[in-house]
């Protein structure tokens, strides 16, 4: 049991991380981040699993790039301004055709855990990345079993139905978008963590 409530609170991490990597252009002080040591620790760790290391060791390169550049904020501001120009693509209306039984999935995880961020549509990119990382933390802390199996398979259904059709496609788009490299890079290794993730709760999480 403890080994799950670990491995889930470091998959809720994974996909909170990956929300404010996405959800808005990055400030100053997430920058700083980006140089120190905590995060190439974070990516070190990523790296030790063979399905996210060429991922990773890309995303790495691309941040350190950006970094590099003259006043990098503003050059990765830019960047994100491609993803969201229209068709936006951080709204999965454009990436996949949701089914309703598909939306009214999202807006009841919508309703019944609430979202941190301030647009609640439940087509966007991030909420469903967010709500896979507290699904994941409400099961790590979970009372009961029949509780946490509920979260489980809420996940499953939300990864199977909804993410797994347009994570692949929002790489590809990104990838198209992003000639500089750093957000496509970033939606190449989210796309690696989700299928090592997918295979998790397919296969594993009980």
């Amino acid at each position: 049991m403890q080994a799950f409530r670990v491995t889930s609170q470091r998959r809720a991490e994974l996909y909170h991380w990956f929300t404010a990597l996405f959800a808005a252009p990055l400030s100053e002080d997430d920058l700083n981040e980006f140089g120190g040591y905590d995060m190439h620790r974070f990516l070190d760790s990523l790296a030790t699993l063979d399905p996210l290391t060429e991922s990773t060791e890309a995303f790495r390169r691309e941040a350190e790039k950006a970094l590099q550049q003259p006043a990098p904020q503003q050059h990765l501001a830019h960047d994100y301004q491609t993803l969201t120009t229209s068709p936006a693509l951080l709204n999965t209306l454009h990436l996949s055709e949701a089914t309703q039984d598909n939306l009214l999935l999202m807006s009841m995880l919508l309703t019944q855990h609430g979202t941190c961020l301030a647009d609640d549509d439940p087509l966007h990119v991030c909420n469903q990345l967010e709500m896979m990382g507290t699904l994941a933390m409400a099961s790590a802390s979970a009372g009961d079993d029949t509780q946490r199996a509920l979260l489980i398979d809420q996940q499953r259904e939300l990864a199977n139905t909804l993410l797994i059709d347009w994570l692949p496609v929002f790489s590809v788009r990104c990838r198209e978008r992003d000639t500089n490299g750093f957000y496509a890079a970033a939606a190449q290794l989210l796309l690696a963590v989700f299928m090592m993730d997918l295979h998790y709760l397919n296969n594993v999480a009980e």
